[in-house]
């Protein structure tokens, strides 16, 4: 084999405590670069499980994959996110996005969503370097604020998580990387996410190479295929129907009629995983997955690096057949993974 891909992981708030524990205290021996917790919805709490993993860990980055600016103010995060970097000896990496489902159970306004990010990342890069900082939008203030401590760090990783045009330019203007968001796994996603990176690193003078740039993928591994896509049809729906930019995704190449039978379903929280599957189309499932059996994954894997993917974040969902922890596991066996 060729071609190395980096991998990083990120974990759902919503399984047991000792199953988030288990993974922790395993993932450094997998050869995993980074491993996130998700904050978004009502799920357990992502600096909880953050600050768990930062004191059982040793080597591998730690953060939030992906926070936001609605539901934490940024001076918050900036105080949190020094926290954890003194917690881990300097291992902090923060992941900041538009809310999508985190934010919208709080009934936020979310229509400005480039100026409040960009605003929101400018302020926690002062504040974690020891400015004073008076920031006010209708989407969050800060008056004459500044850390109570010193942190370890003066700065700290920023990776913008998104999909949809302006936040990947967004990300190449400011950040050190970015989460490119599902439904991006083909030729033309990956040409069209390099490309946003790109105008947004020109446009303040930076060189798009520089720009860390870590796709997301769900990942499920069985035996048995359906029981893989099973595990993430919920998720894939949801997103499609509700938070998806349709620009990436059609620039990804979906197309609008299997985009269109996702979003003429009903209450997708009713729906069994199994009827939601049928509801996905094979060519749409691509764009977000990597499922079926081990040799199934690796090849697509295989493929995805070939594409020019270099990072892989994966998203592991459990299944019948494996939980979280073996998923990671049969993943970080494969021939073409760094670690």
């Amino acid at each position: 084999m060729g071609n190395k891909c980096k991998t990083s992981a990120v974990y759902i708030a919503n399984k047991p405590v000792q199953d988030f524990i288990e993974v922790v205290d395993s993932i450094e021996t997998l050869g995993y670069e980074d491993l996130f917790v998700a904050d978004q919805a009502l799920r357990k709490n992502m600096y909880a499980w953050v600050t768990l993993a930062a004191t059982r860990t040793k080597k591998i980055g730690i953060g939030p994959a992906v926070t936001n600016p609605y539901t934490r103010n940024p001076g918050l995060t900036a105080a949190s996110m020094a926290t954890i970097d003194e917690l881990s000896n300097g291992r902090a990496k923060l992941g900041i996005g538009a809310g999508g489902h985190g934010a919208d159970k709080f009934g936020y306004d979310q229509s400005h969503i480039i100026g409040t990010m960009r605003d929101s990342i400018e302020s926690i890069r002062r504040l974690i370097s020891g400015e004073v900082v008076t920031q006010t939008r209708d989407e969050f203030s800060l008056y004459d604020a500044q850390l109570e401590f010193k942190p370890v760090r003066d700065q700290i990783p920023i990776y913008v998580g998104g999909r949809g045009p302006q936040l990947l330019s967004l990300a190449g203007a400011v950040a050190d990387g970015a989460f490119l968001g599902g439904g991006l796994l083909s030729p033309s996603g990956i040409d069209y996410a390099k490309k946003r990176i790109a105008i947004g690193a020109n446009s303040t003078n930076r060189d798009p190479s520089d720009i860390d740039l870590r796709y997301l993928v769900f990942v499920s591994v069985s035996e048995n295929k359906e029981k893989s896509l099973n595990a993430a049809a919920w998720f894939i729906s949801m997103l499609t129907k509700r938070h998806a930019s349709l620009t990436a995704l059609k620039a990804a190449g979906a197309q609008d009629s299997h985009i269109q039978k996702i979003k003429d379903l009903g209450d997708i929280d009713s729906i069994p995983p199994s009827e939601l599957r049928t509801s996905i189309s094979p060519e749409l499932m691509d764009l977000y997955t990597i499922v079926g059996n081990p040799e199934d994954c690796q090849t697509r894997v295989e493929e995805l690096i070939e594409m020019g993917i270099e990072h892989l974040t994966l998203v592991p969902f459990a299944n019948e057949e494996k939980n979280i922890l073996e998923i990671l596991e049969i993943f970080s066996d494969f021939d073409c993974m760094s670690g």
